[in-house]
């Protein structure tokens, strides 16, 4: 009833003595033609039950009549296999055979021997029970004690050679013989199976976990749905193909980027019976195709691979001469099941990732925005009221009052500069254009970032040592001014004046290594982890400490890692930091 009206069905309850006699009534007044009857398995009223449907069948003759087990009903397929047939298997004939020639053997030893011939009974109930052990089917059993009575008679019961019985105590013992032989095969026969069944369960464990194991290394929807292909084809030994969802008809249906592509598995060609099952599975999430009701004629069975409505794609697994058994049947559903929830998970880990970037960014923009408007203030409010003064006071003040007004002005444009420069780089590299390297000498590179730096240095001392060896390296020239800028920026605001900032490069390996020294109070080791790291500006005491974002030197390790190469820090002898990086060496032809 529930599923009934999940379904959008309308539940009436109609009150009669004679329910069967209202279920008519009803299916008769609103011309039902499927009738669904529930059916809690067998119990005492089985016959009662029987009965029932028979008459409804004989009073709806134009109704079709489905009896619905509920979930108390275990059915057994496995013994509905097993009843009615026996199999012919050569190999248990064969051993019976040679089991009952050695115990004939070994009765006409004995009766030739001054043993009694009780002994010849004992050997051939052996030689039965044996048997019965050794072959699969219990019938193979049955038929060595008929053996034993026709060949102990035959043989050792006068008259000899012949199957007359004139004892009845041989009648007896004939009887027992047959009984435990029956007895013995079916014990026999019974322990087979649920040996089999219990290596068939381990073998299906192993082969989930194995399968389980592997989809969840998978880090794609590719890999998840060639894994489950590959052991499909396996294990059922056909060919499994993935049918995705877009590729079934890209026209009329919707369009959904985070579904699997088409490419994801090359996908055969497929006749017009099997796109249409491919279709139906998908529209009704049921299976077609081969040995299906749907389609019959498909060369492949098509299932569904779908969680509620969202649907994966379809998984066709190529018909064969014989159809799924049961435990077949079993590992298809599992694996399917394992590949479904595998698909849930990826798609939900790559929502979850877009999601957090999306965080992320958004996180970063505001971050950016607030730590720029508000150290904008500072230098845009310095310059602003320093060109009042020069406006409204200029001719008071003195040519050495000025120069310093003009310093000032200069250091906090030349600041807001740097800013627009990282800022448009940090766009830059996180719009993911690619940067444009060229093989350029380093000592050029160098030589040209020195004097870029002008006036900005101050009263300090800029130091260029440039290996007499004339190095070539592969660099995004532009980028990579840009991160000598920055590291010589720092040394001069974190460092005394009059003090001297060294530049120097040498060859190690295939790289060639720029350092950039200063001698300055260092930077301390609990920040050394982090000191790269975006925003991130330590515990600054410096005057200037509030205009610095902690952009500069994340963006130097960025602009680096877009070459492929790296930027550390260590301490410098006897006080202050070098920052090191590297570039890729051009050798010389």
């Amino acid at each position: 009833m529930n599923l009934a009206r999940s379904l959008g069905a309308s539940i009436e309850i109609v009150s009669h003595r004679d329910v069967l006699t209202a279920v008519m009534e009803y299916a008769q007044e609103l011309a039902v033609t499927d009738l669904f009857i529930g059916y809690s398995g067998p119990s005492g009223k089985s016959a009662r039950h029987r009965l029932a449907v028979y008459r409804l069948v004989h009073n709806l003759p134009d109704v079709d009549i489905h009896i619905i087990p509920d979930g108390s009903v275990h059915l057994r397929p496995s013994e509905l296999e097993e009843t009615g047939h026996y199999r012919f298997i050569w190999k248990d004939l064969l051993t019976m055979i040679v089991i009952m020639a050695a115990a004939t053997f070994l009765s006409i030893l004995v009766d030739h021997s001054q043993f009694s011939n009780s002994n010849i009974i004992t050997i051939y109930i052996l030689a039965v029970l044996i048997t019965a052990v050794m072959t699969a089917e219990r019938i193979y059993g049955i038929i060595a004690a008929v053996l034993y009575i026709l060949l102990f008679n035959f043989l050792f019961i006068e008259p000899r050679f012949s199957f007359l019985v004139y004892d009845p105590y041989y009648m007896v013992t004939y009887f027992v013989s047959v009984i435990a032989a029956v007895i013995t095969g079916n014990i026999s026969s019974r322990m087979k199976q649920i040996s089999m069944r219990e290596r068939m369960n381990a073998y299906q464990a192993q082969i989930l976990l194995n399968a389980s194991e592997q989809l969840q290394r998978a880090n794609s929807e590719t890999q998840i749905v060639q894994i489950t292909t590959d052991q499909l084809c396996q294990l059922l030994r056909t060919k499994a193909v993935f049918f995705p969802y877009q590729s079934v008809d890209a026209e009329t249906m919707p369009a959904d980027d985070s579904k699997p592509s088409s490419a994801l598995i090359s996908c055969p060609e497929l006749s017009e019976t099997d796109r249409e099952a491919v279709e139906w599975t998908i529209r009704h999430g049921q299976r077609s195709g081969w040995r299906t009701m749907q389609y019959p004629d498909a060369s492949y069975q098509f299932l569904a691979i779908r969680i509620g409505k969202e649907i994966y794609g379809v998984v066709g697994v190529a018909a064969r001469q014989r159809e799924f058994s049961g435990f077949e049947e079993n590992i298809l559903l599992s694996l399917i099941s394992e590949c479904t929830l595998s698909l849930e998970s990826e798609r939900n880990r790559k929502e979850r990732e877009a999601a957090q970037i999306i965080a992320e960014n958004e996180r970063f923009r505001s971050k950016l925005l607030r730590s720029i408007s508000h150290d904008l203030r500072t230098p845009l409010t310095s310059i602003s009221g320093n060109a009042v003064n020069l406006l409204e006071h200029g001719q008071e003040f003195s040519d050495e009052e000025k120069r310093a007004i003009y310093m000032d002005v200069y250091k906090d444009s030349v600041w807001l500069i740097e800013l627009v420069e990282n800022l448009l780089s940090i766009t830059r590299l996180e719009s993911m254009v690619d940067i444009h390297p060229v093989a350029e000498v380093v000592a050029d590179v160098l030589q040209a970032a020195v004097d870029n730096f002008g006036r900005r240095r101050g009263n300090h001392e800029i130091l260029l040592e440039t290996d007499n060896e004339c190095l070539v390296a592969l660099m995004d020239v532009p980028l990579i001014l840009q991160v000598l800028g920055n590291l010589i920026s720092n040394a001069v605001k974190h460092t005394p004046e009059h003090t001297a900032i060294r530049i120097r490069n040498w060859k190690q390996g295939s790289q060639v290594m720029v350092s950039v020294a200063d001698n300055g109070p260092g930077i301390p080791d609990e920040d050394k982890p982090r000191i790269f790291d975006l925003f991130y500006t330590g515990n600054r005491t410096s005057a200037d400490s509030s205009r610095c974002l902690g952009l500069g030197l994340s963006l130097c390790r960025s602009i680096l890692k877009a070459h492929g190469q790296t930027i550390y820090v260590e301490d410098n002898t006897p006080h202050g930091a070098v920052f090191v990086f590297s570039l890729a060496l051009v050798e010389a032809i």
